[in-house]
């Protein structure tokens, strides 16, 4: 490795070159989009009806028309009812009304609907007493009409796409397939969760945490296990995921005796992008190429290998999706003082919490370790710190990436 490969480079660049350099799958599938959380469209769609398909009640009611009510109280008379899901069938006449129900079809000529508590019924009268503002009314194609082009190529099947495509009258979507990312723990210390307790070794906790990570972002995480520390095991592993679309790596990146993954993929012609950032936690991040398949060397230390995973393996699972991932980042007054920063750029662990004044803080976790998994489970955001930034006051405006 020459000294320029081995100098640390910038978040903003770190992240400008994976995703410059991954090229994203263009295979295609059709699924029901009861399952396509987070799966990434991959064509624009157009409404096959229209939404409501004529004008129909926001409010339970009466419809009639509003130079009916020029003098209040006016008695009308109800000519029938239309509930949600019926045909219209009604064509109002001088002096009438029709009863309706919220999302019922509204009769012929209808401009008003009068809620039930502005009126009194009697038998097939209603008297109404006042005469609401409102219209409510929602209009033939307030929402989308037919040919509408209301989902487009790239999108995120999130919660409300979900039910919007449901509502154009869709029960299979086409998306991106998903991309297989392999995952590989490394080291000798590590054995699987579950497995009877080994009071000198550690749970490999990491690997399940990005695997469903990498499953909640629209990939599909394939298990290849725990490498031992050997350049033997994790040649063996790393071969075996080249059957994936992308492989990860949890460990082994520093630059330790026993830190042997670059040297393994070395062996196998690994192409490096770069190895180290500056950032904190999560220094000994590597990316590169093997075989045309890109690799994300995550550190072995828990918070920084998830805050890495976050920031760096997130937009690469979307982007090998065909979508331009970018992290949402808020201002928040901070909870507390922090001290200056150094040289790295800081993600500081913190939760959600109130200040006196009532107002939304964020506010710092006191152990920031990068080995701390309780203090990571406790955040909910991550507080972003320039490098070489100054000693920040409680109260000041600070810029966070919110978790989960």
């Amino acid at each position: 490795m020459t000294g320029k490969e081995n100098n640390p480079i910038s978040v903003k660049d770190a992240k400008e070159r994976i995703l410059k350099s991954i090229k994203p799958i263009n295979k295609t599938e059709k699924i029901n989009i009861k399952d396509s959380l987070n799966r990434i469209l991959s064509k624009s769609i157009k409404a096959k009806r229209t939404q409501p398909a004529f004008n129909t009640s926001a409010m339970d009611g009466y419809a009639t028309k509003k130079n009916y009510l020029k003098i209040i109280p006016k008695c009308l008379d109800i000519i029938g009812e239309t509930k949600a899901g019926d045909k219209n069938k009604f064509k109002l006449k001088k002096d009438q009304a029709v009863r309706v129900f919220t999302g019922s079809f509204l009769p012929e000529g209808c401009d008003k609907v009068i809620l039930q508590e502005n009126c009194e019924r009697n038998k097939d009268k209603v008297c109404v007493k006042e005469v609401n503002s409102e219209s409510f009314i929602r209009k033939k194609g307030e929402d989308f009409f037919q040919n509408d082009q209301c989902l487009l190529k790239s999108s995120i099947m999130d919660f409300g796409n979900i039910a919007l495509a449901g509502a154009m009258n869709y029960k299979l979507i086409e998306v991106y397939r998903k991309p297989r990312i392999g995952i590989i723990a490394n080291g000798n210390e590590l054995f699987e969760p579950g497995n009877k307790n080994q009071q000198v070794k550690q749970p490999a906790s990491t690997k399940p945490s990005i695997m469903s990570s990498v499953n909640a972002w629209g990939g599909d995480a394939v298990d290849l296990g725990i490498a031992k520390d050997t350049v033997n095991s994790l040649k063996s592993k790393l071969k075996k995921g080249l059957s994936c679309d992308m492989i990860v790596t949890i460990g082994g990146a520093s630059i330790g005796d026993y830190d042997l993954v670059y040297k393994s993929l070395k062996e196998m012609n690994f192409k490096l992008n770069f190895w180290k950032i500056k950032m904190k936690p999560g220094k000994p991040l590597m990316f590169g190429y093997l075989k045309n398949k890109p690799i994300i060397g995550l550190p072995g230390n828990p918070v920084s290998s998830m805050v890495c995973a976050q920031l760096f393996l997130k937009q690469s699972i979307y982007k090998l999706q065909n979508h331009n991932y970018n992290e949402n980042i808020f201002d928040f007054r901070l909870g507390k003082d922090l001290p200056k920063n150094n040289w790295r750029e800081s993600y500081v662990r913190g939760y959600i919490s109130k200040n006196t004044n009532n107002q939304i803080v964020a506010m710092p976790i006191s152990n920031q370790d990068s080995s701390s998994l309780s203090s990571y489970a406790n955040a909910d955001l991550l507080i972003i710190r320039e490098p070489n930034a100054r000693k920040i006051k409680k109260n000041s405006l600070v810029k966070a990436i919110i978790l989960n």
